[in-house]
């Protein structure tokens, strides 16, 4: 019957301590893979951002310069989307949810538009868990609730928990006073190879 040898008791002292580092360093590995793929989309949106300009594409939740058609996608979406939305979060409280008659309150429907397109940045496209979701969560879904709330005269749909109430409008929507803006833009903000507008505004007046 042959001898332990000297090594194999040292491999039996040694494999226990070198069994958690490699295990240790998987697990940094896969933490530094993840940090990786997160680099890579935070770069990318990054990208995305820096290369918006006159020529860029009119996002389909652009109320002022979408096309209507897409426009139309959008909000019957949010419709769609709303009954679910308030079965989850209502929580059995008319004040944890969204009346069916928000189409019909102008001042609200912008709001809705955006809650409803960060919630779906906040639960698609990822792979990896982050903090959007909790910040819908905490932060914008009560913000839109509150503005929801709000009595009629601020623009809210507090007296719509039972039925609709037609929202009151009292006040016009000021008309942009367009002549006066551009003379004011011309004094204060003119540009390099605007010498000879104002020489002819120095005339003028």
């Amino acid at each position: 019957m042959s001898e332990p040898q000297p090594h194999d008791d040292l491999v039996e002292l040694i494999v226990p301590l070198v069994e958690p580092l490699i295990e240790r360093q998987e697990k940094v590995e896969q933490g530094l893979a993840a940090q990786e793929t997160i680099l890579v989309e935070l770069t990318n949106q990054l990208e995305r951002l820096t290369s918006i300009g006159p020529e860029q594409d009119v996002s389909p939740w652009n109320l002022y310069a979408a096309n209507p058609k897409q426009i139309n996608e959008l909000l019957t979406k949010i419709n769609q989307w709303l009954p679910w939305m308030n079965a989850t979060y209502g929580a059995g409280q008319s004040t944890n949810m969204i009346p069916a008659c928000w189409f019909l309150h102008p001042n609200v429907v912008a709001h809705v538009v955006g809650l409803y397109v960060s919630w779906t940045a906040a639960n698609y496209g990822s792979e990896n868990p982050n903090s959007d979701l909790v910040y819908w969560n905490l932060r914008y879904l009560p913000d839109v609730l509150d503005i929801v709330n709000a009595p009629a005269d601020k623009g809210g749909m507090a007296g719509c928990r039972r039925e609709h109430r037609a929202p009151e409008r009292t006040d016009p929507v000021p008309e942009a006073l367009t002549d006066e803006f551009t003379q004011w833009l011309e004094r204060g903000y003119l540009l390099p190879d605007d010498d000879e507008a104002v020489a002819q505004l120095d005339v003028s007046q």
